[in-house]
């Protein structure tokens, strides 16, 4: 790959697809909605890479993964995906026809992508395998910038009942972190809402859903007023990250 000065991703997530293509979810036709954000992110940004950041689904549906299968291929965009907790792995795994990567290599970028969830569970986890592979991995590429990719996050939005569901582990987590200067972010999905916080050394960005977005610094469950949205990532070649998100106009 020809080196560039800056590179383009793009994070969607939080899809809520159902079986078919007029599923509501809260009101929201979300294949409609996933549908015009990938429209504009085709016409604003090209064949940038994009990576979805779990709940692809709304309920692990067979044929919801079939669905966005199908969508994403006809559309023709390079994507990469991780599983949300409304997500199953293994029909994801068997149905989605892009497999899920775990590392991928931009010049000096690497994009590393974390699971923090299974079917039983609600908040974020880490299991073994995938501390063991992070330390593999963060000690592979030390020499280069990271930046993760997961679906729960590991600080705190100050909203009680998303807090809940954070990564119960992340201490681990911050813990491994604190020794690797070169990871610079990390992305996540879940809580429906813009945010960037500090935690550690490091910032947590998330990003809204392409349907219906969270009422930010409340302790219950409200649906706000913002659109459908997006996420744009520019790496520099220097480790500089600069980040914006995009939100669909009605």
């Amino acid at each position: 790959m020809k080196k560039t000065d800056v590179i383009n991703l793009i994070q969607i997530s939080d899809c809520h697809l159902g079986s078919k293509k007029d599923f509501l979810s809260n009101g929201v036709n979300t294949y409609d909605s996933f549908k015009k954000v990938l429209c504009e992110i085709k016409k604003k940004f090209g064949s940038s890479l994009i990576i979805i950041s779990g709940d692809i689904s709304a309920s692990g549906a067979k044929t919801s993964y079939q669905l966005f299968s199908d969508t994403m291929d006809k559309e023709g965009l390079p994507y990469r995906w991780i599983p949300g907790n409304h997500d199953d792995l293994q029909l994801m795994s068997n149905i989605i026809s892009q497999q899920f990567i775990r590392v991928e290599k931009h010049d000096n970028w690497v994009i590393i992508s974390l699971i923090s969830c299974d079917s039983k569970n609600v908040e974020g986890f880490l299991a073994k395998n995938e501390i063991e592979e992070l330390e593999f991995l963060l000690k592979k590429y030390k020499d280069l910038y990271i930046l993760l990719f997961v679906h729960h996050p590991p600080a705190s939005i100050n909203s009680k009942w998303l807090d809940e569901h954070r990564i119960t582990n992340s201490g681990k987590l911050e813990t491994i972190l604190s020794g690797h200067p070169n990871v610079k972010a990390i992305f996540t999905g879940h809580v429906h809402q813009e945010r960037a916080i500090d935690w550690g050394n490091l910032i947590v960005y998330s990003t809204p859903s392409t349907c219906y977005q969270f009422v930010k610094d409340i302790d219950y469950f409200e649906i706000s007023s913002d659109g459908p949205s997006y996420r744009w990532i520019d790496l520099k070649s220097d480790g500089v990250i600069v980040t914006g998100v995009n939100y669909l106009k009605s």
